[in-house]
């Protein structure tokens, strides 16, 4: 059963079966035009793949996307292995071939050396601990604003695609703490951006848009916060400031709500990194575990087992 490079009627083959999972409201062209899209940016081109598993006759047994990001583990840099959209056809399941796909994925991988391979398992955790893989829960929280007379006079901006070294640069100083972060360079991140921005264009009008923002001081995006928007729902996808305190941020927030202020204050909800401080206009109401586990298998010899609190991990990357 050999791991090919999905491409052309293979591709579609693969699309018309995920569609009705994975469509997010998406029409099936739109839908196709979005995977198409996001493996088009330049970091898609060199980061992402979709693999699948045929039998000797090329007929699809299973598939998967492939991501490959550059991370920092234990003050080491290297790369992981990001496994994604893990599907087996109706008829071919019960016969271990998603099994088979990842092994011989990871084999791969390991051989090129990745040093750990990850996903994001909304089936739960038992069918990947079978596999090697171990959860890391991430937190989701809610978060509100401290209400106070007054708006802040803050100059916030729509993000652009200029501001993407100061917003990587941002990152790297708060991530520097954790055992675990990604290390995000201008064009992952325009690429994460795209994919929300992409899906926003495509999808039905008013369908979760993305909406990117910055404060700055000079020429220098100093804070900037991405939020996908459904109905009084925000999701802060990531933020970042260079504040010590993240007083920007929470002043940016409180200007957004400001915007419309006959409308109900938005319930804001996130993945909080460990680490990142809570703006002094913000409070955290709810924590849970967010739905869909992050999952890590080590593919090269390393320290400890990662816990929660030693990920920094945004949601916009989530794959």
């Amino acid at each position: 059963m050999p791991l090919v490079l999905a491409e052309g009627d293979l591709l579609e083959q693969i699309l018309d079966s995920t569609y009705p999972v994975w469509n997010e409201g998406l029409t099936r062209a739109a839908y196709g035009r979005w995977n198409t899209a996001q493996m088009r940016t330049p970091w898609g081109l060199a980061h992402l793949h979709r693999f699948a598993l045929v039998d000797d006759a090329g007929r699809l047994l299973a598939s998967a996307k492939r991501y490959r990001y550059d991370m920092r583990l234990d003050g080491t840099d290297g790369w992981m292995c990001g496994l994604g959209a893990v599907f087996t056809p109706p008829e071919q399941r019960g016969r271990g071939h998603a099994s088979e796909l990842i092994r011989q994925l990871l084999d791969q991988e390991r051989a090129a050396g990745a040093v750990m391979a990850t996903l994001f398992s909304e089936i739960g955790e038992a069918y990947y601990r079978r596999l090697g893989f171990e959860p890391v829960p991430l937190e989701e929280v809610k978060v509100e604003l401290i209400r106070k007379g007054g708006t802040p006079a803050m100059l916030v901006r729509a993000g652009a695609e200029r501001d993407l070294p100061d917003i990587a640069a941002m990152n790297a100083v708060r991530s520097a703490s954790a055992r675990f972060a990604l290390r995000r360079d201008p064009a992952q991140m325009y690429y994460a951006l795209s994919k929300k921005r992409l899906f926003s264009g495509l999808a039905p009008t008013g369908l979760r848009p993305t909406e990117f923002f910055v404060a700055e001081e000079g020429s220098s995006a100093v804070a900037y916060v991405v939020i996908t928007v459904s109905g009084d729902n925000w999701t802060i996808e990531e933020a970042g400031d260079r504040d010590p305190a993240a007083a920007r941020l929470g002043a940016m927030l409180q200007v957004l709500v400001a915007r419309e202020p006959s409308l109900r204050v938005p319930v804001m909800r996130a993945w909080w990194p460990a680490g990142f401080p809570v703006p002094p206009q913000l409070r955290i109401t709810e924590r849970a575990p967010a739905a869909d586990v992050f999952m890590v298998r080590p593919l090269a010899e390393t320290g400890a087992p990662l816990r929660s609190e030693d990920v920094f991990y945004w949601r916009s990357d989530y794959f």
